[in-house]
């Protein structure tokens, strides 16, 4: 009895206690974090490129030069958490500095669907069967109390303010909503012949009527309804049907039409009469519905679109159409009496959209986001998720005319950086590199072959290499900002199959960066960086070693000491010595490489290779092609010294220790993982290069390069 008691009681926790505790222990990451100092400051630089084609064989072309292209002011650095004191409010306080600063203050203990004050900056946010009122200018909690005081069981998930801010409903999935009155602090009582549990809550402008979505049945059955309530008489009336199921309600600015937006209709319903007015059916199903001030409804779907649906003609309104480009529609909220609307859409993109400009604006990122909330005098945002509980955001600065036009044009999914650590490069759309030393941009050019799997810059930081589609290779002089070479096997794109992901690492420089090393799936192909002659072509050995074949290269890494190389392929890593053409040792593995993150790399004595599977870690000793260590859910990224850089989903960088003998399989699980955290990214990693000093450069869910000091 006293166990099922205990664990009945953490589950009825869980839900209040995880935000919480994931919060506090994301803030108090900040001390593990580098100094980031000197970095910050990158100053513009002129460039040109070349327009005319480059034969490989051919002496370097003329420089020609292009128009400007975008170029970054700076290279941000890596978003610090800096926790506040961790008082009675439980705020936290983010900051991501650098031209497109995104920040937002975190309240650890706001959640479930909240509401602002239509006329003060003040947040009502339910916490089961409490109520927390928020200053949004100080982010500073006000006060936390009972909804119902004698209610000690309902839990509470949804606040609306009314149209007046003298009325407050809160919903519960389990039924009945409350509405409080502020005057008095007193409870009006909502007469229902069923309990309804008011999941989406929209008030009449008069503040004393409102339509309350989704209801309970005496049986515990939910139906997603709607109903009409007047709290001055304390009546309702079913808007319709149980079996028509509800998505969102919303009444428009003169109080006299209800749209309700059904699985897969919108109808309208007349306020004064209840009756319906008009019922459409729509091909995309609808998410959400928010009145426009022209007396049309803007509509959220399914299909990632917010469109316009004009009461008069019954249709979605050709012109003035969001395409968010994403998968759905979350959630969508309008400014005042503006045309402005804030959109949370996918996993959690926010965005602003201006329908008098048909302009967008990104804004951040708030991962499971659920609800979004503009505050009053369009001073920002707040949204809710899963995780994290509220997220203030404020408005995104105004354009300036030094701005690039297309913000899409300077995001980047690549970097990479020299050995010597002079140079780094970020490859998107666009190829800039830049001097770590004073962090000027050297070069900026657009790469002939699209879809860049890999970018290599030689030792020394004067060539760049990058790999695209169907196998082409380029080599750019980051000096003069022109071609100087490319290689194309015209049979490459024939023999790799489309199916296979492509973004690996297939390109390098040779150690003193006079030979270049490709990898073309069914062979390593060597050529001299200067004459770009083929030197040698590591498939050609293959009747030689008599049981190797080289095919389906997913990854390379060289041995900086020996000048080995291996090829991690499907199932095995091969271990290749250039100068005699021969392969060494073949090392059978546990699985293939990782498509996302695949990773080989050597050991510093180069008796041991770390490899990147799925969601796993191997270290495999060379010669006898043992597992020596593992360690799960986490990709490797490169090392320093003896240690390795790793990650896992949630975007937490680590250096983890690997035993460097043979550990069994279970006593790993028993000793458990060396990790030692580093510090958290902003989402997904989609791209990391290290340094030799342990500087980090990566690039996150921004698409914007990161340099985070040693």
């Amino acid at each position: 009895m006293r166990l099922s008691i205990l664990l009945v009681g953490m589950l009825l926790a869980f839900p209040y206690l995880y935000p919480l505790s994931r919060s506090f222990f994301r803030g108090n990451a900040s001390p593990m974090r580098p100094d980031w100092d000197e970095m910050n400051g990158l100053a513009r630089a002129q460039s040109t490129t070349a327009k005319q084609p480059v034969d490989r064989v051919a002496q370097s072309p003329s420089h020609v030069p292009q128009p400007a292209l975008p170029r970054p002011d700076l290279i941000v650095t890596s978003s610090a958490v800096s926790p506040t004191q961790f008082q009675e409010d439980s705020r936290l306080v983010l900051r991501a500095p650098g031209p497109q600063e995104e920040s937002f203050e975190l309240l650890i203990g706001a959640g479930g669907r909240l509401s602002v004050h239509p006329d003060k900056p003040v947040l009502v946010a339910p916490r089961g069967r409490n109520v927390q009122f928020w200053d949004l200018e100080r982010a500073s909690l006000i006060k936390t109390r009972r909804i119902d005081r004698s209610d000690e069981h309902t839990l509470f998930t949804n606040a609306r303010y009314s149209s007046n801010g003298q009325y407050i409903a809160f919903g519960s999935p389990y039924g009945p909503m409350k509405v409080l009155r502020l005057a008095d602090d007193a409870l009006v009582p909502v007469s229902t012949d069923r309990s309804i549990n008011g999941d989406r809550i929209a008030f009449h402008p008069n503040g004393q009527r409102l339509v309350a979505v989704g209801e309970r049945t005496p049986e515990g059955r939910n139906i997603p309804n709607a109903h009409w309530v007047d709290l001055q008489s304390g009546e309702s009336r079913p808007l319709v049907p149980d079996e028509v199921k509800i998505v969102d309600a919303v009444v428009s600015d003169d109080g006299q039409f209800i749209a309700l937006a059904e699985t897969q209709a919108i109808s309208i319903y007349d306020t004064a009469s209840l009756d319906q007015q008009m019922r459409s059916p729509l091909a995309e199903g609808p998410t959400c519905v928010v009145a426009s001030q022209d007396g049309n409804w803007i509509v959220g779907l399914t299909d990632g679109t917010v469109r316009t649906w004009s009461s008069e003609t019954g249709q979605f309104a050709p012109e003035a159409d969001l395409d968010t480009g994403l998968e759905r529609v979350v959630a969508i909220d309008r400014f005042d009496d503006s045309n402005r609307y804030c959109v949370v859409a996918g996993e959690g993109q926010i965005l602003i959209w201006d329908r008098d400009t048909r302009s967008t604006r990104f804004v951040g990122h708030h991962e499971s986001a659920h609800c979004i909330r503009a505050i009053p005098g369009e001073r920002g945002v707040v949204t809710v998720g899963i995780d994290n509980a509220a997220r203030l955001w404020p408005m995104p600065r105004p354009r300036t005319n030094s701005e690039p036009t297309a913000e899409s044009q300077l995001a980047w999914s690549l970097v990479a950086v020299s050995a010597d650590g002079s140079k780094m490069a970020a490859v998107g759309q666009y190829v800039h590199v830049w001097n770590v030393s004073d962090g000027k941009c050297l070069t900026a050019f657009e790469p002939k072959t699209r879809r860049i799997e890999d970018v290599c810059l030689s030792p020394d930081g004067s060539l760049i290499a990058l790999v695209g589609q169907e196998l082409k290779t380029e080599v750019w002089s980051v000096t003069q900002g022109r071609p100087v070479a490319n290689y194309f096997d015209p049979d490459g794109e024939n023999r790799w199959p489309r199916t296979i992901d492509r973004r690996s690492n297939c390109v390098r420089f040779s150690g003193d960066g006079r030979q270049l090393m490709v990898a073309e799936q069914d062979a390593l192909r060597i050529y001299d960086v200067h004459s770009r002659q083929r030197v040698t072509e590591l498939a050609k050995v293959v009747p030689k070693a008599g049981n190797v074949l080289v095919s389906m290269i997913q990854a390379m890494d060289t041995d900086n000491q020996s000048g080995r190389i291996a090829l991690a392929q499907t199932g095995r890593i091969v271990v290749w010595d250039p100068d005699d053409e021969r392969a060494l040792k073949t090392v059978e593995t546990q699985g293939s490489l990782d498509a996302e993150h695949p990773g080989v790399f050597f050991s510093n004595d180069g008796k041991r290779i770390i490899v990147g599977h799925l969601y796993r870690v191997a270290v495999y000793d060379i010669e006898s092609g043992r597992v020596l260590d593992e360690l799960r859910s986490h990709w490797v990224h490169g090392r320093m010294d003896e240690d390795w850089l790793v990650s896992n989903r949630e975007g937490q960088l680590s250096w983890w220790s690997p035993a460097t003998e043979y550990v069994p399989a279970y006593e790993r699980t028993r000793r458990g993982a060396a990790l030692e955290p580093l510090m958290r990214v902003r989402g997904e990693l989609k791209d990391i290069a290290l340094m030799k000093d342990g500087t980090l450069v990566l690039i996150d869910q921004h698409d914007k390069p990161l340099v985070c000091g040693k």
